[in-house]
C-alpha cells in the first residue's frame, strides 16, 4: 500500500503512538508487516492514519496469533531453545545450519547477529535437526579448531599459518581443520625437515644452539662465517625501536661441519678464557670499552671531570663534561671524537653536552654559598593557600625558615589527607603578613629552588595577593627553578618523578636538599670516569 496522503494530522500516529495505540511491540508489527497484516504508513513522515491504526487495533489478536508473542531471540537462546524441546545436544552453528537447509528463516537482526523466531523454531523438524546435529559433531570429532591446530602439530603458529597459506589449505566448517589433512601434514618428513631448517634465531639463541658463548659466536660473525638471514623489528622503549639480526639453523647446522673450526675445543673452553676462534678475525672493537677509556683519557688531559652514560630511552651514548678554564670547549670535544680511529665510526650516535650534564653542573651551582634556597609550602588544597613553609640553605642545608601559616580559611579534607594539618593547628599560626617579611629576607638575592617551582610559586602569589600584600621579588617568575624537571634530565627520564618525601615543609625541604647533593655527582659516570 503506498501513501496516500501527503498531512498530518492530530489524529494520525507516529512509530511511538501507533505501537501503543495497537497494543503490539515492535517485533510483531514488523512481523505483521513482512506476512501482510499491517498495511504500511498512509501519512507522509511514516504516520498511521487514525482508520488503518484503529483497524491493527481491533485485529490485534489475530495478528499475535499469527506472529507470536514470544521476542525473536538469539542464536545461543534459539539452541537451547531447540535442546531442551527435544532432548539434543544443539549448538549455535546448528541453528545456522537449519538455516542454510531452508528449514528456518532469519526473523530479524540485531546489529550483525540473525535473531529467530520462536513459533518457527517450535516448527523445526526433529529428524532433520538430529541429522544436522550429528553431521556437526562428527565433523567436531573429525577436526581441529584454528587455534588448536599449530599446536596439535607441534610447530610454531606463524609456521603453520605459512604453510597453509603456500599450499591453499583452509579451514572448513566453524573454522576448523580437518585432523586427516593435518595428519598429512605431519607426516611429509620433507616439509618438518624444512621448517626446522628454516626457522629463525636471535644471536644469543644461536649461540646456544651451537653450544658455544657469545663471545665466541661473535668472533663467527667477525669472520663473516655466519650471517644474519633476515633482521626484525623490537621494540625497546616507547620511543625508539632496534633492528635485531636473525640467523637460520639451516646456515648453523652448515658452519657445524667447517673444516677450519675445531668445534671440541670451542665447546670445551671456559668462562674467561679466551676464545679458540680468536684466529680467525679479529673482533669488532667494543665501543663501550672504548667509549669509557677515552672518556677517562680526555678528563687526565685537561684535569676536568669527564661524564659518559648510555642513554637507553635514545639510543645514544651521552658524553659531558665540566666546564671549568682548561676545558675544551663542546666544538673541540666533538672534533675530537670525529678524529679518533675508532669512535668516528659512531659519532652520530654519541651525543656532547646533554641535558644531563647540564643538570649537574646547575645542581653545582646551586650548591655554591649564598646561590641558592630550597623552599616548599604545604597547601589548603591543589589550587588553595599557604598552611606551612619551610625555607633551607641550598649549600649547607641549615634551616633558615620553618613555620604553619593561617590560610584564613579550612583546610580541604583531601589536602589535610596528605599533610595532616589541621584546622586546629591552624588557629594560633600567624597570618602571611607576619611570615612574609621574614620569607622575603631568607630568600633575598638567592635563586629559589622547588620541587614544582611552578605550583610554589602561584601559591605564594595567589595567596599573597589575596590579602593584599607585595610578594616582591617571589612574584618573579624568573627568580624560581624547578628541581623536578632537572632531576628528570639527570636520572635520563622523560616524565617527572615524586619526590618522595613526607608531605611536610621542612621534611620535603631535606629530601629535596639531599637530592641537589645527589645531582652534583654524576650517578650514570662509568667507574674509569671518576677522578
Amino acid at each position: 500500500m503506498t501513501e496516500t496522503s501527503t498531512t498530518s494530522s492530530p489524529a494520525d500516529y507516529g512509530p511511538v503512538q501507533v505501537l501503543r495505540h495497537t497494543g503490539l511491540a515492535e517485533w510483531q508489527w514488523d512481523a505483521a508487516t513482512r506476512a501482510g497484516l499491517i498495511p504500511p504508513a498512509d501519512v507522509a513522515g511514516r504516520r498511521w492514519s487514525a482508520a488503518v491504526a484503529d483497524d491493527v487495533a481491533a485485529r490485534r489478536e489475530q495478528i499475535v496469533a499469527a506472529v507470536g508473542d514470544e521476542a525473536p531471540i538469539g542464536g545461543n537462546r534459539a539452541a537451547a531453545r531447540l535442546a531442551e524441546r527435544t532432548g539434543l545436544t544443539v549448538d549455535k552453528p546448528d541453528v545456522e545450519a537449519l538455516a542454510d537447509a531452508g528449514a528456518l528463516a532469519v526473523s530479524s537482526w540485531y546489529k550483525e547477529w540473525p535473531l529467530w523466531d520462536c513459533k518457527a523454531l517450535d516448527a523445526v523438524d526433529v529428524d532433520q535437526l538430529a541429522a544436522i546435529v550429528a553431521n556437526r559433531q562428527a565433523w567436531t570429532a573429525a577436526s581441529i579448531s584454528a587455534w588448536d591446530a599449530p599446536a596439535y602439530l607441534g610447530w610454531r603458529k606463524a609456521d603453520f599459518e605459512k604453510v597453509t597459506r603456500e599450499r591453499g589449505l583452509r579451514p572448513g566448517r566453524a573454522n576448523r581443520y580437518a585432523k586427516a589433512d593435518l595428519d598429512a601434514l605431519a607426516g611429509d618428513e620433507d616439509l618438518a625437515e624444512q621448517l626446522r631448517v628454516d626457522r629463525l634465531l636471535m644471536s644469543h639463541q644461536a649461540a646456544e644452539y651451537l653450544e658455544i658463548r657469545p663471545t665466541d659466536f661473535k668472533y663467527l660473525l667477525a669472520a663473516d662465517l655466519i650471517a644474519p638471514k633476515t633482521h626484525t623489528t623490537v621494540e625497546i622503549t616507547r620511543y625508539r625501536d632496534v633492528s635485531v639480526p636473525l640467523y637460520r639453523i639451516g646456515d648453523l647446522d652448515e658452519l657445524r661441519e667447517h673444516p677450519g673450526i675445531d668445534w671440541e675445543a670451542v665447546h670445551a673452553v671456559k668462562a674467561g678464557e679466551p676464545s679458540p676462534l680468536r684466529h680467525l678475525a679479529r673482533r669488532p672493537v667494543d665501543r663501550a670499552a672504548v667509549i669509557r677509556r677515552w672518556v677517562a683519557e680526555l678528563g687526565a688531559r685537561h684535569g676536568i671531570e669527564v661524564w659518559a652514560w648510555w642513554h637507553r630511552g635514545a639510543g645514544r651514548w651521552e658524553i659531558d663534561f665540566e666546564r671549568v678554564d682548561g676545558a675544551p670547549t663542546v666544538k673541540e670535544v666533538t672534533k675530537a671524537i670525529a678524529a679518533h680511529p675508532h669512535l668516528k665510526a659512531h659519532r652520530h650516535e654519541i651525543a656532547v653536552a646533554t641535558e644531563a650534564g647540564a643538570a649537574i653542573r646547575w645542581a653545582r651551582a646551586m650548591r655554591e654559598p649564598g646561590a641558592a634556597v630550597i623552599l616548599d609550602t604545604e597547601t589548603t588544597g591543589l589550587h588553595g593557600y599557604i598552611v606551612e613553609v619551610a625555607v633551607i640553605d641550598a649549600a649547607t642545608g641549615e634551616t633558615l625558615l620553618d613555620t604553619l601559616v593561617n590560610p584564613g580559611c579550612d583546610v580541604e579534607p583531601e589536602a589535610q589527607w596528605v599533610h595532616g594539618i589541621t584546622d586546629a593547628e591552624l588557629a594560633d599560626a600567624p597570618p602571611l603578613a607576619q611570615v612574609l617579611p621574614e620569607l622575603l629576607t631568607v630568600t633575598h638575592n638567592r635563586t629559589v629552588l622547588a620541587y614544582n617551582a611552578d605550583f610554589d610559586h602561584c601559591t605564594v602569589v595567589r595567596h599573597a595577593r589575596r590579602d593584599n600584600l607585595d610578594p616582591a621579588h617571589l612574584g618573579d617568575a624568573d627568580r624560581w627553578s624547578c628541581l623536578m624537571g632537572r632531576r628528570s634530565d639527570w636520572q635520563l627520564r622523560r616524565r617527572w618523578l615524586p619526590l618522595g618525601g613526607g608531605h611536610r615543609a621542612l621534611g620535603d625541604c631535606r629530601t629535596a636538599y639531599d637530592l641537589l647533593c645527589a645531582m652534583t655527582a654524576p650517578a650514570h659516570q662509568p667507574q674509569a670516569a671518576r677522578r
